[in-house]
């Protein structure tokens, strides 16, 4: 299967996917649920907002801002900031988050991730 270039392709693909419309957040907790290991089902408010957070900490790593320190009681990875991260304007976070979450389907669906 072909990644998508674009963000509005993903969008698109993953929403075909999975059958719910696929916004930043939604890229974000469909991220989180493949880092757990875990399978789409219904969560609660919680796991979604635990889910999308590791999905833009998994990303941030990939960018190289944050690594992983360890793992918690519950088995979650534990991130920390590798350095002082600049203050930057939302649009660009979300932009930057948009191209890192084109990268990582890309490895995934090349079968790299």
């Amino acid at each position: 299967m072909k990644a998508p270039e674009n963000w509005k392709d993903l969008c698109e693909h993953l929403t075909g996917m999975f059958g719910i419309d696929v916004d930043l957040n939604g890229v974000l907790f469909l991220v989180g649920i493949r880092e757990r290991g875990l399978t789409f089902q219904n969560f609660s408010k919680e796991e979604k907002l635990n889910l999308i957070n590791l999905g833009s900490c998994t990303l941030y790593h990939e960018m190289g801002l944050i690594e992983v320190s360890g793992k918690d009681a519950d088995g979650w990875p534990v991130f920390r900031q590798k350095a002082l991260a600049p203050v930057i304007a939302e649009e660009l976070k979300v932009k930057t988050l948009q191209d890192c979450a084109i990268r990582y389907f890309k490895k995934v669906f090349d079968g790299e991730n």
